[in-house]
């Protein structure tokens, strides 16, 4: 008889200082069977911080330093993290491709 491993090999926790729970600010999301899809969902977690609504009229530096400051962090567990998913570089990228710093730069408050 053959024993099944009903395990996943890749699983992806969030990190939030924001969190009500008092528990733990770790929350996993998701357990994959391959790396590309635990990827996906930490490209996941980043994009729809950035394309929250209130998000909408900050320029690139500005919106990396957000998700810095108030996105959660996701890693990917089973794998060195930084070395399969560098959330640093995936955030420089997608904050110069949804930023809108012409938009913001003409808005004077």
């Amino acid at each position: 008889m053959e024993a099944i491993n009903l395990s996943k090999s890749f699983s992806v926790d969030v990190y939030s200082d924001f969190r009500r729970s008092k528990q733990s600010p770790w929350v996993r999301i998701g357990e994959f069977d391959n790396l590309d899809d635990a990827i996906e969902a930490c490209k996941k977690v980043v994009d729809d911080f950035l394309q929250s609504p209130i998000n909408a009229f900050i320029g690139s530096e500005r919106l990396r330093t957000a998700f810095l400051s108030y996105g959660d962090v996701p890693v990917i567990n089973g794998v060195e993290n930084l070395r399969s998913f560098d959330i640093y570089e995936y955030l420089a990228k997608r904050c110069g491709e949804v930023s809108h710093p012409s938009i913001s730069n003409s808005i004077q408050i």
